[in-house]
């Protein structure tokens, strides 16, 4: 998905704890170690603000970082592509918990939160790009799914060579292992 001397967009959210717009720390985080990843497959990284993307779907290999909340492009994809999974927006004591085909997994701040890792294709793959979904429930659990991508990178080719795929990892005690 990524050939060599392509463009690579990462898709940059909004801490959704500050007025102005920042990137969270651990989305920083997630965001080099992506950077890194795009690097290693030979192509180039170009950042843009979520609500600065305005490319078509496919048109170049996209990073999406953060949750719908804090990411408009996250929402966009979630909405057109994968319609059984919602995340509670509203705020609400049920905010950031995902709604997966009926089942809730709910954040458990500090000891179990969840982060859906996607790769999105049209199904036409030699004419277009796959986007990748980082959408956690904390900008930590995005962190997480950037280092699950980078370091499985290998074996989820293998599994799922060109097809899109969507992964909902748990991650367990963020507080004390980051």
């Amino acid at each position: 998905g990524l050939p060599a001397h392509s463009e690579a967009l990462l898709v940059v959210n909004k801490d959704s704890g500050g007025a102005d717009f920042a990137v969270a720390r651990f989305d920083a985080y997630a965001l080099l170690e992506l950077a890194a990843l795009i690097k290693e497959c030979g192509a180039r990284a170009q950042v843009l603000a979520h609500d600065e993307a305005r490319r078509g779907f496919g048109e170049l290999a996209e990073f999406c970082v953060g949750g719908p909340y804090s990411n408009r492009r996250t929402a966009a994809h979630l909405a057109a592509l994968l319609p059984g999974i919602r995340v509670e927006t509203d705020p609400s004591p049920e905010r950031n918990a995902f709604v997966i085909g009926g089942e809730r997994y709910a954040l458990d701040h500090g000891q179990s939160e969840y982060v859906l890792l996607a790769r999105l294709t049209t199904g036409r793959e030699e004419l277009t790009r796959p986007v990748f979904l980082l959408c956690g429930q904390r900008s930590v659990n995005n962190q997480a799914a950037a280092r699950y991508l980078v370091t499985h990178q290998e074996r989820l080719r293998r599994r799922y060579r060109r097809d899109s795929f969507v992964l909902l990892l748990r991650v367990v005690n963020s507080a004390a292992y980051g």
